[in-house]
């Protein structure tokens, strides 16, 4: 099991480099993202219809999000394994971890995981990232609790997790921070070889 913390560092590290061309949402924002990965995940699992329902109302929430917060980057992949939704959900609870107030400041044993994983559903996870969307959960820090649950289920399904937040990490700043474009340094041989005009006026 990992520590809380270390999963919340390997997303704000990924985060600070990728700042200024892959926007970081508020909080709020972070969370709402976090339940549509869930639903992402929901529908790589399996095709039950309860499981159809809960993955329709995860995709209004996505297109209420495009609608509403078009200056957002979206993951628009369509390649959907569990595993890569689970680490865009996790991607996402710890990017509104990063913004919560005085954060850096919490006891250790606040990052420390707690929820078993034997006793943590997929289902359990929604629910209260639901729950901390409509700040509803009556824990002090339920952000990190999120986090903590959806640790557990990736742990359940055989997933380091910060292996799969790397992982996740790497897939957005490849995406995002392509390598600049780097113009060839042309000797005067080469130049004129392509019709410059060297030296002249």
């Amino acid at each position: 099991m990992s520590n809380l913390k270390e999963l919340i560092e390997i997303v704000r590290v990924s985060r600070c480099g990728t700042k200024g061309v892959f926007p970081l949402p508020d909080g709020n924002g972070c969370i709402d993202y976090a339940i549509t990965e869930g639903g992402e995940t929901v529908k790589a699992f399996r095709d039950m219809c309860i499981d159809a329902a809960l993955f329709n109302a995860t995709e209004y929430l996505d297109a209420v999000l495009r609608q509403n917060r078009s200056g957002d980057k979206r993951n628009n992949d369509r390649n959907h394994t569990p595993r890569k939704e689970w680490g865009q959900c996790g991607y996402m609870i710890a990017s509104a971890i990063i913004q919560v107030p005085n954060i850096d400041s919490y006891d250790n044993d606040d990052f420390e995981a707690y929820e078993s994983p034997d006793n943590t559903t997929l289902y359990q996870v929604i629910a209260f990232l639901c729950n901390v969307r409509d700040d509803v959960t009556g824990r002090d820090t339920p952000e990190l609790d999120a986090l903590d649950f959806w640790h557990a289920f990736a742990v359940k399904c055989g997933w380091n997790p910060a292996d799969l937040l790397n992982e996740t990490c790497a897939d957005f700043e490849r995406k995002h921070l392509r390598a600049p474009f780097v113009y060839p340094v042309l000797s005067a041989e080469q130049a004129a070889a392509q019709g410059e005009v060297v030296g002249g006026v």
